[in-house]
């Protein structure tokens, strides 16, 4: 991630620090300092496993682990606002000063802040058949999907100031999550089209966060090409409402483009080739994915996705 967003406009990382730095006095009577992120790195390992109860019932359960890692730009106001406030923003690898204007009132320096890793949010859900045309190689088939989020990752990493790190990059949420799906299968044998509807209540966490509300529908395109392997295309349309601090622990709207809840929702449309390669005699397959924005529109100005790889294993028990 390193594109910024007002709206569906890009904007640069300048411009966001120079409209900032705008609304400040020429001479603060507090030093004064504000950050964007300029590169997030966002990865996520999965693990799924699937067991059939019945012919009709089947549960699943995802076990992610993630990493987090950012870079980050700051602009200064003020004697010492550099080495005052750039620790409350992120426990720094390095501080790298790139340049002030010709007056000299305004500092601008590089950061990256330590890579936060660990387990993410553990997912259960059940899958019921609601209708097939037969029960053995269905060509349409209708499943529905009930499930819950579970606050397995940690969500109260802190920075060595004792501030909590931005919620976005916490392997955790503290919430638990209601999680409804609904999927619709026709097949026209090697091709097999699917529609996916996949709704996701959030729930205030443990530290008084509550991400915003996610629905997602996917238009998936799957050939067999062989036993093995099936090729895809998916065209995905997402939606997330804006997230809310109800204790205000994460916030720093004043500091922090990335902790104030204004820059938070989106909608976006996306292009997502995939993969899936089956492991022959046995119940496991990798999916692989590669997801593109086609067309994001952010509220607010926050920094978006501009690429996703996803890759995942699953095993049917």
């Amino acid at each position: 991630m390193e594109t910024i967003r007002e709206g569906s406009h890009r904007i640069s990382y300048n411009s966001v620090l120079d409209n900032i730095a705008a609304e400040w006095p020429e001479m603060p009577e507090e030093a004064k300092s504000f950050s964007i992120p300029t590169r997030m790195i966002m990865q996520k390992y999965t693990l799924l496993g699937a067991y059939a109860a019945t012919e009709k019932l089947q549960f699943l359960a995802t076990v992610p682990y993630v990493i987090n890692d950012m870079d980050m730009r700051m602009v200064t106001r003020g004697a010492g606002s550099s080495h005052h406030h750039a620790p409350q923003l992120a426990p720094q690898v390095y501080l790298r000063p790139l340049a002030s204007d010709a007056a000299e009132k305004d500092m601008r320096m590089d950061m990256k802040m330590d890579t936060v890793e660990g387990l993410g949010d553990m997912t259960l859900m059940g899958l019921y058949t609601l209708y097939t045309d037969k029960p053995d190689l269905p060509t349409k088939k209708v499943t529905l999907g009930l499930g819950v989020k579970t606050p397995t990752g940690k969500n109260d990493e802190e920075f060595d100031s004792g501030g909590l790190v931005h919620a976005a990059m916490q392997t955790g949420t503290g919430s638990w999550d209601p999680l409804f799906l609904v999927n619709y299968m026709h097949a026209f044998q090697p091709l097999i089209f699917q529609t996916n509807l996949f709704y996701q209540m959030t729930t205030e966490g443990d530290e008084g966060y509550e991400f915003g509300d996610k629905i997602s529908l996917d238009l998936i395109a799957r050939y067999q090409l062989t036993s093995y392997v099936n090729p895809g295309l998916e065209l995905n349309l997402f939606y997330a409402g804006q997230d809310r601090d109800h204790d205000g622990r994460y916030s720093r709207p004043d500091e922090s483009l990335l902790d104030n809840t204004d820059n938070t929702g989106i909608t976006s449309f996306s292009v997502s080739p995939s993969l899936q390669i089956k492991i022959p005699k046995t119940g496991g397959s990798i999916d692989l994915k590669f997801q593109k924005p086609i067309y994001q529109n952010a509220r607010g100005t926050q920094q978006v996705v501009d690429w996703r790889a996803m890759a995942s294993i699953v095993w049917a028990f």
